[in-house]
């Protein structure tokens, strides 16, 4: 009974987030966008597997999959086609590169990834 009602509280706090204004809103997509490249530079530095930093390589690697995730279920297609299939694609690069970087221990198209998420996340700050 305990969890049901920690787990309704947590629906209840998502949906006054909805109502943010957009200063918080930016705000909380800035620290989304800090918490990515935090988590994907982690990934990159950690790619080779040694015994003290797979679980840093797996944890950075699965944090930044879910922020990918989040932003990209996030974005909205109804207000501006163009800039919305823009941002799924550079999400989706992401995506596939940080899998393909996951299985091949190398670093590669992720660096490019970073230099546009950095750029989406300092569009972001500027708007504030």
């Amino acid at each position: 009974m305990m969890k049901n009602k920690s787990a309704a509280l947590y629906y209840k706090n998502t949906d006054e987030l909805k109502s943010a204004n957009p200063r918080d809103i930016n705000s909380i997509l800035v620290t989304c966008f800090d918490e990515l490249l935090s988590s994907i530079k982690l990934f990159q530095d950690n790619i080779k597997p040694e015994i003290n930093n797979i679980r840093k390589k797996s944890n950075s690697f699965s944090k930044a999959l879910t922020i990918i995730y989040s932003l990209q279920s996030c974005i909205n297609f109804e207000k501006n086609l163009d800039v919305a299939k823009s941002l799924f694609q550079i999400y989706e690069f992401t995506r596939v590169a940080l899998i393909e970087e996951f299985k091949t221990c190398t670093v590669n198209k992720s660096e490019k990834a970073l230099t546009a998420l950095t750029q989406i996340r300092d569009s972001w700050e500027a708007v504030k």
